[in-house]
């Protein structure tokens, strides 16, 4: 009886699973190159609107090994300001940016008591100051676009090209960049997160772009100021570990759609520590939890179609899904290895063979699929190769990654349970070469 029931929920768990992959898939391959130029800033628009005010907002908080490489990287785009906030940092963050003249980065602080309270007050901050400005420069909202980049961030050469090519459209609101890693990889775990961000979740944000239900990555969101601030308020980001997602259900609930820029990408830090990789997916899986409030709203709303009620339930669901299936395999394992003779005893060593090489090649399809898509775009965007020898691991390791994941589900349903909600906060600077 026991292994019927975790059969089962390991067996409702991959459904979902495949389907919302093949579905990914189907997008990404026949849908995508046909509708290129729907998506985000790919337009050619009759006339660029010159009269655009980029602000652009960094939170940092201990970044000296990385926010001078930042702030310098975002001045290379004329039309930005840089907000800075520091969060009371102890590290020599602040001594950094001040070593950088200029008048269009912007230094804002906060102080103890007030400070370590979470990004969404960050952000908060700095668009407080950002409107105080456009207010006393009487520049109308509409022609006000926020960004958000974070202090280990740095965006692609066409970045500017493409926002200006969405924004001069005044029918357009939010939208989202692709994300990738700094290419100079120095272990296996900073790969598999490059090719889960630059593949894996880019065949996702395609597919909920038809759906309209492209989720806000935190790194690399832009939007207009004025509709934000008149549909959400001056103060649109919350308290959830998982701010962008949180900001993404707000957005939506207000009939606020998020567009996504398939053609340029900010590139971020992957971590090499698997220690602080699990603490940063545990943030992430535990803002996901934070999110479950909004669910009675998600429910009761007129303004979400049923396609979108649908894709906020899978992603609120997600951990879910994720914790019973990790318990199903765990306890499915055991069982097998425990009553080895008694289930597979009675079979040949040639159907033993053939079952135990069917369930290798089903477990690595995807890593496949996946690894295929990965080497396509590398090439497309003339990013570095990865080596012969790499390639031909890639898809055990897209495929398995997931297990060092059940790690920080763990971790985050315990934090989740005993309502622990301070910022696990990633560290950057040590990963990059």
């Amino acid at each position: 009886m026991l292994i019927i029931i975790f059969t089962l929920i390991w067996g409702i768990a991959l459904f979902i699973f495949l389907v919302y992959s093949l579905i990914s898939l189907l997008f990404r391959m026949i849908s995508y190159p046909r509708d290129f130029y729907h998506f985000a800033g790919n337009q050619q628009p009759a006339k660029i609107d010159r009269n655009l005010q980029y602000y652009v907002i960094v939170p940092c908080f201990n970044e000296a090994a990385v926010i001078q490489r930042t702030i310098k990287c975002l001045l290379r785009f004329k039309q930005f300001a840089i907000v800075v906030v520091d969060d009371a940092s102890s590290d020599d963050s602040v001594g950094q940016i001040k070593q950088i003249t200029n008048s269009r980065v912007h230094l804002l602080r906060r102080h103890l008591p007030n400070a370590h309270t979470g990004k969404g007050d960050v952000l908060n901050f700095a668009l407080d100051y950002i409107c105080q400005i456009t207010i006393r420069q009487r520049v109308p909202f509409e022609k006000v676009i926020i960004g958000v980049v974070d202090a280990d961030a740095q965006l692609a050469e066409n970045a500017l090209q493409r926002l200006n090519a969405y924004f001069s459209s005044p029918r357009t609101n939010i939208t989202q960049m692709r994300v990738k890693m700094y290419p100079h990889f120095k272990n296996w775990l900073q790969i598999l997160q490059d090719i889960e961000f630059f593949s894996v979740n880019h065949m996702a944000q395609i597919m909920r772009m038809y759906t309209k239900t492209v989720g806000l990555s935190g790194n690399g969101q832009f939007f207009r100021l004025a509709p934000i601030i008149d549909k959400i308020g001056a103060h649109p980001w919350g308290n959830a570990l998982l701010d962008d997602y949180e900001l993404t259900i707000k957005m939506m609930l207000k009939k606020l759609h998020v567009d996504y820029m398939t053609d340029t990408y900010v590139y971020q830090e992957a971590l090499t520590s698997p220690k602080r990789f699990v603490r940063q997916r545990s943030r992430w899986v535990q803002g996901d939890l934070n999110c479950l409030k909004y669910l009675p709203q998600i429910i009761k709303s007129r303004v979400l179609s049923r396609t979108q009620k649908l894709g906020i339930y899978y992603f609120l669901l997600q951990p879910w899904l994720n914790f019973l299936a990790d318990i199903a395999i765990i306890i499915l394992t055991t069982i097998t290895l425990t009553h080895w003779h008694n289930l597979y005893g009675h079979l040949t060593f040639m159907t033993f063979s053939l079952v135990m090489t069917g369930l290798v090649v089903f477990s690595l399809f995807w890593g496949i699929i996946f690894g295929i898509f990965y080497y396509r775009d590398l090439a497309h965007y003339h990013e570095p190769p990865l080596k012969k020898h790499q390639l031909v691991l890639l898809p055990f390791g897209i495929s398995y990654m997931y297990v060092i994941l059940f790690f920080s589900i763990i971790m985050a349903y315990w934090r989740w349970s005993f309502r622990q909600n301070s910022w696990i906060k990633t560290e950057h600077g040590k990963n990059v070469s």
